[in-house]
């Protein structure tokens, strides 16, 4: 007779039928098991469709994250009879954007978008009259004529469906009921209006960072049995734990802190959960050309744009379109690395003094200076022939202020052989010497050159007291590009590289280019010989 296993430990029980149908709706992933004999009903293909759909949109939530992955252009397109600052059509090219539903907005092809053709929601999401929209959000003057508040207008890409190939189906019971044959995946855009002044808000960060706690965050202390009692510094480890333990104190270890960003992305992962809220089905609308299922809760936004009343009582799209002020992207691989790189930052790519940058040769005094000779004499301030820099894209030119540079002349003193410190008055930059290029934005410049006082000049080089004439001097130029922002709104990357003169960098924004110039004696006599 057997034993009853009353007695065993609970992990030892046989589960009850109760315990062993946990999953019965399969929320995981369900799909089909196939075998000769199968009966295979229109459900089982559903169920192999859904498999493949809700997994892949799962990957791509999961994964990729959602925004605009490439494409989805816009521009104005003239219309008949508008003004050239008026249209009713906009020119959409192709594009590929993912929504938080992991679901693909694709466009195939060049889509001309009227503004009938749009769908407008109310700050709650809920489809509105499109005419009363644009009228309660549009105010202007109707003795002039002219806009007195500006409006703007978010558009945004939603998934939809058109259902196409009407079959009639006669079912057992002889009744006729109709079913589409298949199912176009498309996108329609929806317009939402939005205050003017969030239009370039930054998107909030999506990792957030609080200090690490737990054992995985400790810092990493090696045992005894790991430290060499030869090895001088693991000595004195050891001698300190010893001498702790002697007095009752807690050992005083050497210990080697973890960095904490590995708890940090634990932590978000843990709790994430892309895509929760992806349960809301499809509202239909009628369309002049049949009807199309829009999920009008999730959309990717792709531009801000105006629109604006035309002369005869109607609406158009105004000539202002910012397509990358509201858009999320989503960054491919070779983006990321890119990224990394620093591709994306502006650097030095030329100086005026290159052949000279870390030389090991010294230049004479003459050829000094014809480098610093001034272009012209007469002004009090000197504009230094050779010392300037270039940029690999324009920059701010309210930011290149003379404090974005130094030079110091760095003399042997006579006794004890330190090196004296003098720093060259630098008043000003002419940032005019490099003409702009085709497609530059105003108030941006691509170079500057220094510009220095002109007595200074006159006494510290060919004065009788001048440094120059004590033996051999250096001059250190800095280059600060943390004080320097290009049209990107990113500090110029000038992290000196090595012994190259050009292109400066480290992948980084901001740094401090440094250049150093060895310069011989002047000939003759100065005051102090």
């Amino acid at each position: 007779m057997d034993t009853p296993d009353t007695h065993k430990p609970d992990s030892q029980r046989r589960r009850t039928r109760k315990e062993c149908c946990t999953d019965l709706g399969c929320e995981s992933g369900l799909r089909n098991n196939y075998f000769e004999g199968k009966r295979l009903t229109p459900e089982m293909f559903r169920i192999e469709q859904r498999y493949l759909l809700e997994r892949r949109q799962l990957l791509n939530r999961a994964i990729h994250g959602w925004g605009v992955v490439y494409g989805y252009g816009i521009g104005v397109e003239a219309s008949e009879g508008y003004k050239t600052s008026e249209s009713r059509t906009l020119r959409i090219r192709p594009g590929l954007a993912l929504d938080e539903c992991g679901r693909e907005l694709l466009q195939a092809g060049v889509a001309y978008l009227d503004l009938q053709d749009t769908i407008v929601l109310d700050d709650d999401g809920h489809r509105v009259d499109r005419e009363k929209a644009f009228a309660a959000a549009t105010q202007y003057t109707r003795a002039r004529g002219q806009k007195v508040e500006r409006v703007c207008w978010l558009l945004s890409v939603h998934y939809a469906e058109q259902r196409g190939g009407q079959v009639q189906i006669t079912d057992p019971c002889r009744c006729d009921h109709h079913e589409w044959d298949h199912t176009c995946e498309t996108v329609r855009y929806v317009l939402r209006r939005i205050p003017c002044d969030e239009c370039c808000d930054p998107f909030d960060c999506g990792l957030e960072c609080d200090c690490g706690t737990g054992r995985c965050c400790e810092p990493e202390n090696p045992p005894d049995d790991r430290k060499d009692p030869k090895h001088p510094t693991d000595q004195i480890v050891l001698k300190e734990q010893r001498d702790s333990r002697k007095h009752g104190e807690a050992p005083r270890d050497r210990l080697a802190f973890k960095r904490g960003g590995c708890r940090c992305l634990c932590d978000h992962l843990t709790h994430l959960s892309p895509g929760e809220d992806c349960g809301g089905r499809l509202c239909e609308i009628e369309e002049p050309c049949g009807r199309v299922w829009v999920d009008l809760s999730h959309s990717v936004p792709i531009a801000y744009l105006e629109i604006v009343p035309d002369e005869c009582g109607g609406w158009t799209f105004g000539d202002e379109v910012d397509e990358c002020g509201p858009r999320r992207l989503v960054k491919r691989n070779d983006l990321l690395f890119d990224l990394v790189r620093g591709c994306d930052l502006t650097r030095i790519v030329e100086i005026g003094w290159g052949k000279w940058h870390r030389n090991i040769a010294t230049v004479s005094f003459d050829e000094l200076s014809q480098m610093m000779a001034p272009e012209d004499k007469d002004k009090p301030e000197y504009v230094l022939r050779d010392f300037w820099i270039k940029f690999s894209r324009p920059v701010r030119e309210a930011t290149l202020l003379p404090d974005c540079f130094a030079m110091t002349v760095l003399s042997v003193d006579t006794e004890g052989g330190w090196w004296n410190v003098l720093r060259v008055p630098v008043v000003r930059l002419d940032t005019k010497f490099v003409p702009p290029a085709p497609g530059d934005p105003v108030g941006h410049v691509r170079g500057a050159k220094l510009v220095v006082d002109g007595s200074w000049f006159e006494d510290g080089f060919y004065g009788r007291h001048s440094v120059f004439y004590a033996g051999e001097t250096s001059i250190e130029i800095e280059v600060r590009g943390d004080f320097i922002v290009d049209c990107n709104g990113q500090p110029v990357d000038a992290n000196a590289v090595g012994l190259l003169t050009a292109p400066t960098g480290n992948g980084t924004p901001g740094g401090t280019f440094v250049s150093s110039i060895r310069v011989g004696k002047r000939p003759g006599k100065g005051a102090s010989s």
